[in-house]
C-alpha cells in the first residue's frame, strides 16, 4: 500500500563512490520537507563504506522510527555491513519494484543503492517508492520476527 509521503526523519550516508548520488538525494529529501541526518562523508575522498553503514545502523537502534539510506558503488558493502545488525533490514534495490516490495513484504528500514549500478532518476524513483510504501504486516511480520531472532550485533 502506498501513502502520501509525510515529513520523515531520515539517516543517510555513503562512501566516496556514492557521494554524488547522496548529495542529490539529500537535496530531494530536504525539498520534500524531510529532516535529514547526513552521516557522511563530507566529500568524495576515499573512505570505507562499512564505517558509514555502522553509523547509520547505530543511530537507527536509538531511533527505530527513522529510516535510512545507504549508497556505495555497487550497494553490496553497505548492505552486507548494515545487515550485521539485528535491528536492521537493509535492502539493496535496483528498481522501484524492489524498493516497494522491500518495504511492503520485509519492512526494510534501510534503502541501499549502488551509485554505479542505478542511474540517478531510477535512484530517485526507488527513494520515493521506499518512502511511500507501508509494511503489510500479517504473515510478513512473522518473517521479520524470524530475521530479528537470528541475531546479530
Amino acid at each position: 500500500m502506498m501513502h502520501f509521503m509525510k515529513n520523515l526523519t531520515l539517516n543517510i550516508a555513503s562512501d566516496h563512490r556514492g557521494f554524488v548520488l547522496k548529495t542529490l538525494l539529500v537535496t530531494r529529501l530536504r525539498e520534500q520537507g524531510h529532516m535529514v541526518h547526513d552521516f557522511g562523508p563530507a566529500d568524495d575522498a576515499s573512505c570505507d563504506a562499512g564505517d558509514f553503514a555502522q553509523r547509520v545502523a547505530a543511530d537507527l537502534r536509538a531511533h527505530p522510527d527513522r529510516k535510512g539510506i545507504l549508497i556505495c558503488g555497487s550497494g553490496q558493502a553497505m548492505t552486507m555491513t548494515a545487515n550485521r545488525f539485528s535491528h536492521i533490514r537493509a535492502a539493496l534495490c535496483l528498481n522501484t519494484t524492489m524498493a516497494r516490495l522491500a518495504r511492503a513484504h520485509n519492512d526494510a528500514n534501510i534503502l541501499v543503492l549502488g551509485a554505479h549500478i542505478t542511474g540517478q532518476e531510477v535512484a530517485l524513483d526507488c527513494l520515493d517508492a521506499f518512502l511511500t510504501t507501508d509494511f503489510l504486516g500479517g504473515r510478513y511480520a512473522d518473517r521479520c520476527a524470524k530475521l530479528t531472532a537470528m541475531g546479530g550485533l
